[in-house]
């Protein structure tokens, strides 16, 4: 059974944490750890970044919060070893989310960081040779909204954008990426990068 453990100082927390996790712990301290746990630790100082190769160099799954959310700092959480990184007031929706997404091997970032990196990627692969997709089997609908999360629009934008819901969007994604054989925003923007 898995734990959540949300090591923070007293002086920082948030009630969205037991929303999202009602048998989760709260602590001041840095404990014991092991593959069974899943540990939210608030960024403070250099020493975060040392519990973080401490802490999932025992199994534990570690999502490391943050204040502000800073691309450098982000870097150097996910190098350390963290499997996500959020803000700390995230809304309980998205806390499971983050921890659905990492309890299946996935890593988190925020929707901005993710943004950030879907841009810089299509930026610099246009020299990247990959194979080439036939967007002829995608609708027009799956393409428009495959083209938007290609240029970097969350699914909220893209929902926005075209007048239909988030829920519709996750699901021309979903058929978006099974028809071309991609994984994920990242494959989609090579892809697309290509055409």
């Amino acid at each position: 059974m898995i734990s959540h453990l949300f090591f923070s100082p007293v002086d920082i927390t948030s009630p969205r944490w037991l929303q999202a996790f009602p048998t989760a712990r709260v602590d001041a301290a840095v404990a014991a750890v092991d593959e069974t746990h899943f540990v939210w630790l608030l960024l403070r100082d250099e020493l975060s970044f040392l519990q973080i190769q401490s802490l999932s160099a025992t199994g534990a799954k570690v999502i490391a919060m943050t204040a502000i959310e800073n691309p450098q700092e982000a870097r150097r959480a996910l190098e350390a070893g963290a499997s996500g990184y959020v803000h700390y007031l995230a809304a309980a929706e998205v806390l499971a989310q983050v921890a659905q997404v990492v309890a299946t091997g996935g890593m988190w970032l925020g929707a901005e960081l993710m943004r950030q990196l879907v841009l810089a990627t299509a930026r610099i692969l246009p020299a990247t040779p990959t194979p080439k997709a036939d967007l002829s089997l995608l609708t027009s609908r799956e393409r428009a909204v495959a083209e938007l999360v290609a240029a970097g629009k969350t699914n909220k934008e893209v929902a926005r954008d075209l007048d239909i819901t988030e829920r519709t969007v996750k699901a021309h994604l979903g058929a978006t990426f099974e028809k071309l054989q991609v994984r994920d925003r990242l494959q989609l923007v090579l892809v697309f990068s290509q055409q």
